[in-house]
């Protein structure tokens, strides 16, 4: 949060954070999952930046719940939402595709290995429109596994 907090203060981005209390942990590697989020939130704060939206706002919501590939799995979604100009269908299609980019700076990397890094851990990763205007990407990861009470080990009594 330190490194979206610094962006947003520099491009005059209002930013809200929805964590429910509570959540389970998922099973992660936590350095490459804050890599995903900072990556969606740059992408967001640019897109608002170089529309010039007069109150650019970006919300980060995690909450149990979304939908993952395997039935049965419990999953967090993470969701990244802005109120900028959105994705045009023809970019839309390509968006994900490795080294496709819209930006004059940049490898067209970025989105790519964010759906790498969220499918290796077994989420998905998508987008959709934020009505009535900027863009929602979304993922999941799904929750660690918590031992049953019976597989639990004893704790030894203090001597």
């Amino acid at each position: 949060m330190p490194l979206v907090n610094l962006q947003a203060r520099k491009l005059g981005v209002a930013v809200s954070i929805r964590l429910k209390r509570g959540l389970a942990p998922v099973l992660c590697d936590r350095t490459m999952v804050e890599q995903v989020l900072l990556n969606l939130t740059r992408n967001a704060m640019q897109a608002m930046d170089e529309a010039r939206v007069a109150a650019p706002s970006l919300v980060i919501e995690v909450r149990k719940g979304g939908a993952g590939p395997a039935a049965g799995q419990d999953w967090l979604e993470f969701s990244v939402a802005d109120v900028g100009p959105g994705i045009p269908d023809e970019v839309a299609q390509r968006l994900f595709t490795p080294f496709f980019t819209t930006k004059s700076e940049g490898m067209g990397l970025g989105l790519s290995m964010c759906r790498t890094v969220v499918e290796q851990h077994g989420g998905l990763l998508d987008f959709e429109p934020n009505r009535p205007q900027g863009t929602i990407f979304r993922f999941t990861l799904p929750l660690a596994a918590v031992p049953q009470a019976a597989e639990r080990p004893a704790t030894q009594p203090a001597a």
